[in-house]
């Protein structure tokens, strides 16, 4: 038997599976990651672990196969990357955070080439915020909080922060400009996110719910909103297009209110979803709460310039960020992330988070390759989960194909760790099982 061979062909199957990481993934990252990694720390000592590139083939790899990091180490050792402990890659991996931010925020910047809006005379730059939630395992479920803000015209993710599940969601977590126009759900429906909007130089448009925003007059008396529409609704008005102010820490903002009455039929399910949702939350329901959900009410810094059907139809547009959280959860499957501590936590979402902008470039980059030869478009679910599989199959490395178990240099990763109750696996396997075997 010829090892030199045997371990020759090895390496050769290891280059094969390196080169096709290269060639498939290194391209979509950003190419002064030498320098990130130096400036945020993720190796100021390489004594083990060489580059950031082989620093993040095992992150991805960590992240993408669910394998604990003693099974890490080993993976490593196996590709030829490192020989350092698990508990030295559970380090790094915890002090990988400000690498990785950096990586995602200039694969955003980079995702596409960036729309010349200039050309469109009077068009806004639209931009829809919204913040999605990503469990932990275990008993007491902390939360990962993604806040997302995607450019509708140029049609990709133009920021993304990842908090704990203390921070709540807010339009002060992204950056705006003079002339954007900023969509959101009624998470953010509140004066100090209108006021927010309307310092940075950039237009809003808000969902509300009226019992929780406070509208004042120009004397300074507080308008119900609640009224208004039940009186609008004695007098079969489906429309209320009015203007008023609003207060934030002795800040105030020139608000138009936009309030359209659904159909029975959407009312009767808009009503049963809040009815629903306070019974899953084992609470009340307010009568007010009830009469207000068979309304859609938002506010916007908009002038009179737009109807206030233009308006509503505008604000619908902020369904293509849901969409975007579909695809990453359902199609994906990240629905929850292993236990940790908030940093271990935040590594991992903004790992995912790398690996879902690959697998969104490459799809649309799929897309862009049918429409230039004129063929049939795929549907997108399907596309991307395609897409999603590509990419982590590449991230994976193919790292087990290369796990000798019978090689000694593996009893340092592998190896039984000393318990101070009786392991009956031992007793089993060293008792029971050769009595079944012969």
């Amino acid at each position: 038997m010829n090892l030199q061979n045997d371990f020759n062909k090895l390496d050769s199957k290891i280059q094969e599976v390196f080169e096709n990481w290269d060639n498939k993934i290194l391209p979509h990252l950003p190419q002064q990651m030498d320098e990130m990694a130096k400036r945020t720390g993720a190796l100021h000592r390489k004594r083990g672990v060489c580059s950031c590139v082989d620093l993040l083939r095992m992150l991805f790899l960590y992240a993408s196969s669910n394998v604990s990091f003693r099974i890490l180490s080993a993976a490593a050792c196996a590709l030829g990357i490192s020989t350092i402990s698990d508990t030295a890659w559970r380090k790094r991996f915890s002090k990988a955070a400000p690498f990785l931010r950096e990586i995602l925020h200039s694969l955003l910047s980079a995702f596409l080439p960036a729309a010349d809006i200039s050309a469109f005379d009077g068009v806004k730059n639209v931009l829809l915020a919204d913040a999605s939630v990503i469990r932990q395992n275990g008993k007491q479920q902390q939360q990962q909080r993604i806040h997302l803000c995607y450019s509708l015209n140029e049609n990709r993710m133009k920021q993304v922060k990842v908090s704990d599940q203390h921070t709540a969601e807010s339009l002060a977590h992204f950056s705006m400009k003079k002339g954007d126009l900023v969509l959101a759900d009624a998470g953010y429906g509140t004066a100090q996110n209108f006021i927010y909007a309307q310092e940075q130089g950039a237009d809003v448009l808000l969902r509300i719910t009226p019992k929780n925003f406070c509208l004042y007059d120009a004397h300074g008396e507080k308008i119900s909103l609640t009224a208004l529409m039940k009186e609008a609704e004695e007098k079969h008005m489906e429309w209320i297009d009015g203007f008023g102010y609003c207060k934030y820490k002795g800040k105030t903002g020139f608000v138009r209110i936009i309030a359209h009455r659904l159909p029975d039929g959407q009312a009767a399910k808009a009503r049963k979803r809040k009815t629903r949702k306070a019974s899953k939350n084992q609470r009340r329901i307010q009568a007010e709460t009830l009469f207000s959900a068979g309304w859609i009410t938002v506010v916007t810094s908009l002038g009179a310039e737009y109807s206030g059907e233009e308006i509503l139809h505008l604000y619908r547009s902020r369904w293509q960020v849901e969409l975007l959280f579909k695809r990453f959860k359902q199609n994906f499957s990240i629905h929850t992330i292993k236990a940790g501590s908030s940093t271990y936590a935040e590594t991992e979402t903004l790992l995912w988070l790398i690996i879902w902008t690959i697998a969104e470039r490459q799809s649309f980059q799929a897309e862009c390759c049918l429409e230039e030869k004129r063929e049939c478009s795929y549907s997108v679910y399907e596309k991307c989960k395609i897409t999603f599989i590509q990419v982590t199959d590449i991230l994976r490395l193919s790292w087990s194909l290369f796990v000798d178990l019978t090689d000694k240099k593996y009893t340092r990763y592998l190896s039984k760790k000393q318990r101070w109750r009786i392991n009956h696996n031992d007793e089993f396997h060293s008792v029971v099982l050769p009595g079944l075997l012969n």
